[in-house]
């Protein structure tokens, strides 16, 4: 797995990843074998309040060298990559990602969904402006991945990125609903898709009377 190395600190802190699939990593530094990083307690002190509140609260997590970390292992080296340079990497979202397929687009957009719902329990605000600003910039290159995005924001319980979705299907909302390709979406999100188009639509016709 990845560490990170500063000067000559001690790497005195481990972050699990959530497991989703099954798979055995190795570790130069340690012996565990699910996805993991390591890094060093005075980053992550400096860097998170959460983890900062977590390590002074004297509860027994507070004394565990392993903290586990409800998101992926992609998350994961993104949201240390942000602990430490205070950015999340991007590299992987260039002109390819018009080419892919929509689940393949979700594969990469997963982990900035991930990290935008850990962000808020962790009040990590940059992060989750970061991480919405890049699915965000994602879903004018298919309509599919839209849809796609609303139901997982909503599963989540992410309401901002389901409704920044929807305003991107709003001005195709008439063809949407005439072709049926809102039907995986529950009564629900159909109706923030059609809230949109009619705030879209209002605003069309303000513009026209000014």
């Amino acid at each position: 797995m990845l560490f990170w190395s500063t000067h000559s600190e001690i790497r005195d802190i481990v972050l699990e990843a959530k497991v989703t699939e099954v798979a055995k990593s190795t570790c130069n530094v340690c012996s565990l074998l699910l996805p993991h990083v390591h890094a060093h307690k005075v980053i992550l002190w400096s860097s998170c309040d959460y983890l900062r509140a977590l390590f002074q609260s004297g509860m027994q997590e507070s004394q565990s060298q392993t903290i586990k970390v409800p998101v992926g292992w992609e998350a994961l080296v993104k949201l240390v990559n942000w602990f430490y340079l205070d950015e999340l990497p991007k590299s992987s979202l260039c002109c390819l990602f018009h080419n892919m397929d929509v689940d393949q687009q979700i594969n990469e957009l997963e982990p900035y969904i991930e990290l935008y719902w850990l962000a808020e329990f962790w009040f990590l605000e940059e992060v989750q402006k970061s991480s919405l600003g890049v699915v965000i910039s994602c879903l004018s290159s298919n309509r599919h991945l839209s849809v796609k995005v609303i139901q997982i924001a909503a599963n989540l319980s992410l309401w901002k990125m389901a409704e920044a979705a929807a305003s991107y299907l709003a001005p195709l909302y008439p063809q949407l609903r005439n072709s049926g390709e809102l039907e995986s979406l529950d009564e629900e999100l159909v109706d923030l898709v059609r809230s949109s188009h009619v705030r879209l639509s209002q605003e069309g016709v303000s513009d026209k009377l000014e």
